[in-house]
């Protein structure tokens, strides 16, 4: 249960990353700014999109794994879209706490 929990909060992350990474959205002077900050962070949202795929095939195997990610990767990205059109300021510090979240969960279910 603490890996699903984990993967949830790694792909809201990760949609909040790809989010952030556009110029006029993002809540990051930084981001905005430099364009290879921008390519830093879109392949970190990639790359978290490929943990989660490769924790849930762990767990349910990849015939599973799959369907199950697609739809939690669906259901995650809608709540993104909803926060960030109603609470714009909100977006940015969700997905850094839902990152730190993420991979505390994913490590509480990688030990127990």
């Amino acid at each position: 249960m603490l890996t699903v929990l984990g993967v949830l909060f790694l792909l809201f992350a990760a949609c909040a990353m790809l989010y952030q990474a556009d110029t006029r959205r993002s809540a990051f002077a930084v981001v905005r700014e430099q364009p290879r900050v921008r390519v830093v962070v879109r392949a970190g949202a990639w790359l978290l999109f490929a943990i989660t795929l490769a924790m849930l095939a762990g767990l349910q195997g990849w015939e599973r794994g799959i369907a199950v990610w697609l739809a939690m990767f669906t259901t995650i990205f809608i709540f993104g879209l909803f926060l960030s059109s109603q609470k714009p300021d909100w977006h940015a510090p969700a997905g850094c706490i839902s990152l730190v979240a993420g991979f505390l969960f994913a490590i509480g279910g990688a030990v127990s």
